[in-house]
């Protein structure tokens, strides 16, 4: 637009200064003579003059104007140079116009050296390349801006940092679509979320190894007295054969159960990045095998009305959710010396989802806190009962692995004629994930 209005205010200009020329010059020559050899020498003076003086007024305007454009590039580009994120433009040419300082300083390549699509991506994707640039070949036809998510970059120092892009239409470019692409480095973001997940699994880690220990206790307490009373038998020759074989079946029986706890808790930990059908009521008995003791000596009542429904999910990510949040309700009835302990559980079905509701007696959270809860390290239980990773784990587990979502909320109800007030945390989830 503003090109439109230079362009006709010089035309404007010319045509002003052409017209009245014409008109006036023509006649202050006829004041001075009227002869015909003087009149042609005149005008041919005058013909060099206009031409003269109209070519410097273009070439004053039109270099003022052009001075005008690289100025406005030259302010664009210190813009982008000032900007704390990373700048990448790039046309359907694969020519990448521009980077901005930040581009260059965080992956190491200077302009020069990434002056195109293509050295981009094998620089920076290496074997990911041709799957990169698939990818922003299909930028050109956005007409509003995307999230093109996560990429993994390697710098020209070999060192692997997160960007998150965001690419919008930039216009056209000598007629070539063009695409400006802001990232956002989330390295450090991402490299706090493996540690929480390191620092969640150890602590999931000790809950296990504490409840092997607590069911193995009794066992091999048996196991021990059986042996020992075998043995003094044996020496007082007191010992009949029916008695070996009991006791010997006794024996087995209790290294069956030891075996097939190891088992359980193993396939707690081992990883699935596959999804398997599997039934939400086997869960949550399962995840009562890992924890179940220490909720029995807390006397705490789960009040189960989870419904026969199978899913395509992960298993092992829900039991570390239900552990989570159990022990979310467990440590809440400790510190605040609740007796009448209450877990209750229901699922139902709507719109292709199942939604699971978790809920306590515990007496809730605070109105001015319950939206931080899922925030990484935040807690309201003292030193002693959490680092407040929990939950924040939960949230992670439930959105970002298993495609669903968690909520929580307060709640005032009657069970058993008696008024309780808790929590009730919402987990909904599909019931087949893609």
């Amino acid at each position: 637009m503003k090109k439109v209005s230079s362009a006709f205010y010089i035309s404007a200009i010319y045509f002003t200064l052409s017209f009245f020329w014409i008109l006036f010059s023509d006649k202050a020559i006829l004041l001075f003579t009227q002869e015909h050899e003087l009149l042609t020498f005149f005008q041919t003076i005058k013909g060099w003059f206009f031409i003269s003086a109209t070519s410097l007024f273009l070439y004053f305007f039109i270099t003022k104007e052009f001075k005008k454009e690289e100025d406005l590039k030259e302010y664009f580009k210190k813009s982008i140079d000032n900007l704390a994120s990373p700048i990448i433009i790039f046309n359907e040419n694969g020519e990448v116009l521009t980077v901005n300082k930040t581009f260059e300083k965080l992956s190491g390549y200077k302009y020069k050296e990434i002056d195109t699509i293509d050295k981009w991506t094998k620089k920076a994707y290496g074997k990911n390349a041709s799957n990169q640039k698939n990818i922003i070949d299909n930028l050109y036809t956005i007409d509003t801006i995307i999230d093109n998510g996560i990429s993994y970059i390697k710098t020209k120092s070999g060192k692997t940092i997160i960007w998150n892009f965001y690419s919008a239409p930039f216009g056209i470019r000598n007629k070539k679509r063009t695409i400006i692409a802001n990232a956002v480095d989330i390295t450090e973001v991402k490299e706090k979320e493996k540690m929480i997940m390191q620092q969640s699994k150890m602590a999931a880690m000790g809950e296990v190894l504490e409840n092997i220990a607590h069911q193995w206790r009794q066992p091999l307490s048996n196991i021990s007295t059986i042996s020992t009373t075998i043995n003094l038998k044996y020496e007082m020759n007191t010992l009949d054969n029916k008695e070996i074989n009991d006791s010997m079946k006794i024996i087995n029986d209790t290294v069956q159960y030891l075996s097939k706890t190891i088992d359980d808790f193993r396939n707690f930990f081992k990883p699935s990045n596959e999804k398997t059908y599997f039934n939400i009521q086997d869960t949550f008995e399962k995840t009562l095998l890992v924890i179940g003791n220490k909720f029995k000596n807390e006397n705490i009542e789960f009040i189960n009305k989870i419904d026969n429904i199978k899913i395509l999910n992960d298993n092992n990510a829900l039991m570390q959710v239900f552990i989570n949040l159990f022990n979310n309700s467990k440590d809440a009835f400790i510190e605040r010396n609740i007796t009448n302990r209450l877990l209750f559980l229901k699922t139902n079905i709507k719109n292709d989802e199942i939604i699971l509701e978790i809920k306590d007696n515990a007496g809730g959270i605070e109105k001015n806190i319950i939206d931080k809860i899922f925030e990484p390290y935040f807690t309201t239980k003292s030193n002693s009962f959490g680092t407040g990773i929990g939950l924040y784990m939960c949230q992670e587990i439930v959105t970002k692995h298993m495609n669903g979502k968690i909520s929580v909320e307060n709640v005032n109800f009657t069970y058993n004629e008696k008024k309780e007030k808790g929590t009730n945390f919402i987990i909904t989830l599909p019931l087949k994930t893609k």
